[in-house]
């Protein structure tokens, strides 16, 4: 869970220095930030079924 946190850190720094880039840098920086949250939330999703499983 720390690497995610770590990953999701990394791509907002990637994300900030994307931005002076114009369109195709804001483009760029939102994907990845989003994909980060998106596998942030299909990691708690798997979290959660393998408690209930418990």
């Amino acid at each position: 869970m720390l690497f995610l946190l770590f990953l999701i850190l990394a791509a907002s720094i990637l994300g900030y220095l994307l931005v002076p880039l114009d369109e195709i840098g804001v483009v760029l920086a939102f994907g990845i930030i989003l994909g980060c949250l998106v596998r942030g939330l299909y990691y708690l999703k798997e979290i959660h079924l393998e408690l209930l499983r418990k």
